[in-house]
Protein backbone atom coordinates (compact mmCIF):
# COMPACT_ATOMS: atom_id res chain seq x y z
CA UNK A 1 0.00 0.00 0.00
CA UNK A 2 1.45 3.73 -0.98
CA UNK A 3 0.68 5.57 2.27
CA UNK A 4 1.60 9.02 -0.03
CA UNK A 5 -0.78 8.09 -2.77
CA UNK A 6 -1.75 11.15 -4.84
CA UNK A 7 0.31 13.71 -2.09
CA UNK A 8 1.84 16.41 -3.74
CA UNK A 9 5.17 17.07 -2.33
CA UNK A 10 7.66 20.13 -3.60
CA UNK A 11 11.41 18.94 -2.41
CA UNK A 12 14.11 21.72 -2.51
CA UNK A 13 17.59 20.76 -3.29
CA UNK A 14 16.60 17.85 -5.26
CA UNK A 15 19.14 17.25 -7.88
CA UNK A 16 21.07 15.21 -6.27
CA UNK A 17 21.96 13.75 -2.27
CA UNK A 18 19.41 13.96 0.48
CA UNK A 19 16.84 15.76 -1.90
CA UNK A 20 16.91 12.99 -5.11
CA UNK A 21 17.19 10.03 -2.43
CA UNK A 22 13.79 11.82 -0.79
CA UNK A 23 12.01 12.37 -3.75
CA UNK A 24 12.63 8.83 -5.05
CA UNK A 25 11.59 7.68 -1.61
CA UNK A 26 8.34 9.73 -1.56
CA UNK A 27 7.57 8.55 -5.30
CA UNK A 28 7.53 5.00 -4.25
CA UNK A 29 4.85 5.98 -1.56
CA UNK A 30 2.80 7.40 -4.70
CA UNK A 31 3.94 10.73 -4.36
CA UNK A 32 3.94 12.95 -7.01
CA UNK A 33 6.78 14.72 -6.94
CA UNK A 34 8.15 18.81 -7.79
CA UNK A 35 12.14 18.48 -8.12
CA UNK A 36 13.53 22.13 -7.65
CA UNK A 37 17.43 23.10 -7.74
CA UNK A 38 19.28 25.69 -9.59
CA UNK A 39 20.76 22.59 -12.08
CA UNK A 40 17.92 21.76 -14.61
CA UNK A 41 20.35 19.22 -15.29
CA UNK A 42 20.45 17.25 -12.42
CA UNK A 43 16.52 17.73 -11.41
CA UNK A 44 15.43 16.31 -14.83
CA UNK A 45 17.66 13.21 -14.65
CA UNK A 46 15.62 12.87 -11.10
CA UNK A 47 12.19 13.57 -12.73
CA UNK A 48 13.15 11.09 -14.88
CA UNK A 49 14.28 8.57 -12.20
CA UNK A 50 10.91 8.96 -10.48
CA UNK A 51 8.88 8.76 -14.16
CA UNK A 52 10.90 5.51 -14.73
CA UNK A 53 10.28 3.88 -12.16
CA UNK A 54 6.47 4.53 -12.73
CA UNK A 55 5.84 7.98 -10.56
CA UNK A 56 4.94 11.08 -11.58
CA UNK A 57 7.46 14.09 -11.00
CA UNK A 58 7.98 17.42 -12.62
CA UNK A 59 11.61 19.56 -12.77
CA UNK A 60 11.31 23.15 -11.90
CA UNK A 61 14.64 25.28 -11.51
CA UNK A 62 15.02 27.36 -9.01
CA UNK A 63 17.10 29.53 -7.09
CA UNK A 64 15.90 29.83 -3.84
CA UNK A 65 18.00 33.09 -3.35
CA UNK A 66 15.33 34.44 -5.45
CA UNK A 67 12.45 35.13 -3.67
CA UNK A 68 10.07 35.76 -7.04
CA UNK A 69 11.86 32.44 -8.02
CA UNK A 70 10.27 30.57 -5.12
CA UNK A 71 6.95 31.98 -5.49
CA UNK A 72 7.52 30.88 -9.26
CA UNK A 73 7.84 27.23 -8.03
CA UNK A 74 5.09 26.81 -5.75
CA UNK A 75 2.71 27.92 -8.54
CA UNK A 76 4.32 26.05 -11.44
CA UNK A 77 4.29 22.31 -9.22
CA UNK A 78 0.36 23.60 -7.78
CA UNK A 79 -0.19 23.99 -11.33
CA UNK A 80 1.59 20.27 -12.40
CA UNK A 81 0.82 18.36 -9.45
CA UNK A 82 -2.21 20.08 -7.65
CA UNK A 83 -2.24 21.62 -3.83
CA UNK A 84 0.90 21.10 -1.78
CA UNK A 85 0.94 18.46 1.20
CA UNK A 86 4.27 18.08 1.66
CA UNK A 87 7.16 20.67 1.68
CA UNK A 88 10.50 19.31 2.04
CA UNK A 89 13.01 21.90 2.58
CA UNK A 90 16.05 20.05 1.96
CA UNK A 91 18.27 22.79 -0.08
CA UNK A 92 20.94 24.15 1.56
CA UNK A 93 25.32 25.25 1.28
CA UNK A 94 27.66 24.38 3.52
CA UNK A 95 31.54 27.26 2.98
CA UNK A 96 34.19 26.84 5.47
CA UNK A 97 35.70 29.64 7.15
CA UNK A 98 36.34 30.93 10.62
CA UNK A 99 34.41 34.04 11.66
CA UNK A 100 37.18 36.25 11.34
CA UNK A 101 37.42 35.29 7.89
CA UNK A 102 34.13 35.28 7.28
CA UNK A 103 33.13 38.03 4.33
CA UNK A 104 29.77 39.52 4.68
CA UNK A 105 28.81 38.19 1.41
CA UNK A 106 29.62 34.96 2.16
CA UNK A 107 27.21 35.29 5.87
CA UNK A 108 24.59 36.45 3.75
CA UNK A 109 24.48 33.76 1.01
CA UNK A 110 24.62 30.94 3.53
CA UNK A 111 21.33 32.91 5.53
CA UNK A 112 20.19 33.60 1.63
CA UNK A 113 19.76 29.92 1.36
CA UNK A 114 19.62 28.01 4.66
CA UNK A 115 17.43 30.39 6.00
CA UNK A 116 15.25 32.97 4.21
CA UNK A 117 14.24 30.61 1.24
CA UNK A 118 12.78 28.06 4.07
CA UNK A 119 10.96 31.06 5.42
CA UNK A 120 9.94 32.20 1.86
CA UNK A 121 9.10 28.54 0.89
CA UNK A 122 7.05 28.58 4.16
CA UNK A 123 5.03 31.38 3.50
CA UNK A 124 4.04 30.60 -0.28
CA UNK A 125 2.65 27.14 1.08
CA UNK A 126 1.00 27.97 4.16
CA UNK A 127 -2.36 29.96 2.74
CA UNK A 128 -3.22 26.51 0.83
CA UNK A 129 -2.13 24.01 3.59
CA UNK A 130 -4.58 26.12 5.93
CA UNK A 131 -7.23 26.76 4.17
CA UNK A 132 -7.48 23.18 3.63
CA UNK A 133 -6.35 22.26 7.23
CA UNK A 134 -4.16 19.66 6.19
CA UNK A 135 0.14 19.40 4.99
CA UNK A 136 3.10 18.83 6.30
CA UNK A 137 6.50 20.49 6.42
CA UNK A 138 9.82 18.85 6.95
CA UNK A 139 12.78 20.91 7.44
CA UNK A 140 16.42 19.75 6.39
CA UNK A 141 18.31 20.88 9.60
CA UNK A 142 21.61 19.77 11.17
CA UNK A 143 23.99 18.84 13.76
CA UNK A 144 24.87 22.43 13.42
CA UNK A 145 21.61 23.46 14.61
CA UNK A 146 22.46 21.79 18.02
CA UNK A 147 26.03 22.34 18.84
CA UNK A 148 28.89 24.53 17.03
CA UNK A 149 32.01 23.83 15.29
CA UNK A 150 34.79 25.34 14.07
CA UNK A 151 34.72 26.89 10.86
CA UNK A 152 31.00 26.93 10.64
CA UNK A 153 30.20 29.93 12.25
CA UNK A 154 27.54 31.12 9.00
CA UNK A 155 26.52 27.17 8.70
CA UNK A 156 25.66 26.54 12.51
CA UNK A 157 23.91 30.35 13.06
CA UNK A 158 21.11 29.13 9.92
CA UNK A 159 20.67 25.85 11.61
CA UNK A 160 20.11 27.46 14.83
CA UNK A 161 18.08 29.64 13.49
CA UNK A 162 16.27 26.95 11.76
CA UNK A 163 15.23 25.51 14.57
CA UNK A 164 13.49 28.97 16.03
CA UNK A 165 11.73 29.41 12.90
CA UNK A 166 10.58 25.62 13.42
CA UNK A 167 9.37 26.78 16.72
CA UNK A 168 6.96 29.14 15.77
CA UNK A 169 5.87 27.98 12.54
CA UNK A 170 4.59 24.74 14.67
CA UNK A 171 3.16 26.71 17.09
CA UNK A 172 0.95 29.29 14.41
CA UNK A 173 0.06 26.31 12.45
CA UNK A 174 -0.92 23.70 15.05
CA UNK A 175 -4.61 24.90 14.91
CA UNK A 176 -4.73 24.33 11.26
CA UNK A 177 -3.83 20.68 11.16
CA UNK A 178 -0.29 21.16 9.81
CA UNK A 179 2.38 19.36 10.98
CA UNK A 180 5.98 20.97 11.21
CA UNK A 181 9.16 18.29 11.39
CA UNK A 182 12.73 18.69 11.86
CA UNK A 183 15.72 15.92 10.97
CA UNK A 184 19.05 17.08 12.28
CA UNK A 185 21.32 14.47 10.52
CA UNK A 186 24.94 15.21 11.26
CA UNK A 187 27.79 13.32 8.65
CA UNK A 188 26.10 12.27 5.45
CA UNK A 189 27.66 11.37 2.15
CA UNK A 190 26.65 14.18 0.12
CA UNK A 191 28.36 16.92 -2.28
CA UNK A 192 27.56 19.43 0.58
CA UNK A 193 29.90 18.03 2.93
CA UNK A 194 32.73 17.47 0.94
CA UNK A 195 35.09 20.54 1.60
CA UNK A 196 34.32 19.63 5.79
CA UNK A 197 35.22 15.99 4.69
CA UNK A 198 38.28 17.34 2.34
CA UNK A 199 39.60 19.33 5.03
CA UNK A 200 39.45 16.60 7.71
CA UNK A 201 42.54 14.85 5.77
CA UNK A 202 39.88 12.11 4.32
CA UNK A 203 37.49 9.82 6.64
CA UNK A 204 36.20 6.89 6.59
CA UNK A 205 33.37 7.09 4.73
CA UNK A 206 31.74 3.77 5.82
CA UNK A 207 31.09 5.61 8.79
CA UNK A 208 29.14 8.48 7.58
CA UNK A 209 25.46 8.06 7.10
CA UNK A 210 24.02 7.71 3.21
CA UNK A 211 21.28 10.32 1.83
CA UNK A 212 18.95 6.73 1.24
CA UNK A 213 19.11 6.63 5.08
CA UNK A 214 18.35 10.27 6.11
CA UNK A 215 15.45 9.89 3.04
CA UNK A 216 13.90 7.01 5.09
CA UNK A 217 13.51 9.07 7.91
CA UNK A 218 12.02 11.85 5.97
CA UNK A 219 9.66 9.63 4.63
CA UNK A 220 8.69 7.86 8.22
CA UNK A 221 8.19 11.61 9.26
CA UNK A 222 5.89 12.32 5.75
CA UNK A 223 3.87 8.99 6.71
CA UNK A 224 3.30 9.61 10.71
CA UNK A 225 -0.34 10.18 11.80
CA UNK A 226 -2.37 10.14 14.71
CA UNK A 227 -1.81 11.41 18.34
CA UNK A 228 1.85 11.22 18.25
CA UNK A 229 3.91 13.71 16.45
CA UNK A 230 7.76 13.87 16.26
CA UNK A 231 8.80 17.88 16.84
CA UNK A 232 12.54 16.89 15.52
CA UNK A 233 14.53 14.03 14.34
CA UNK A 234 18.13 13.89 15.55
CA UNK A 235 20.29 10.99 13.31
CA UNK A 236 23.86 10.64 14.21
CA UNK A 237 26.25 8.52 12.79
CA UNK A 238 26.88 5.71 15.04
CA UNK A 239 30.89 6.18 14.86
CA UNK A 240 30.22 9.37 16.77
CA UNK A 241 29.73 9.82 20.63
CA UNK A 242 26.14 9.31 21.64
CA UNK A 243 24.22 11.71 23.32
CA UNK A 244 26.22 14.71 22.01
Amino acid sequence: MQELRDKAAIITGGGRGVGRATALALAREGARIAVAARTASEIEAVAREVSAAGGTAVAIRSDLAVEDDIKRLVQEAEAALGPTDILVNNAGILKLAPIAQTSAELWDEMLSVNLRAVFLACREVLPGMKERRSGRIVNVGSMAGRRGYVEQGAYCATKHGLIGLSKVLALETQAYGIRVHVIAPGGVLTGLSKELRDSRGGVNESEWMTPEEVARTILYLCTQHGAALTDELVLRRYESEPWR
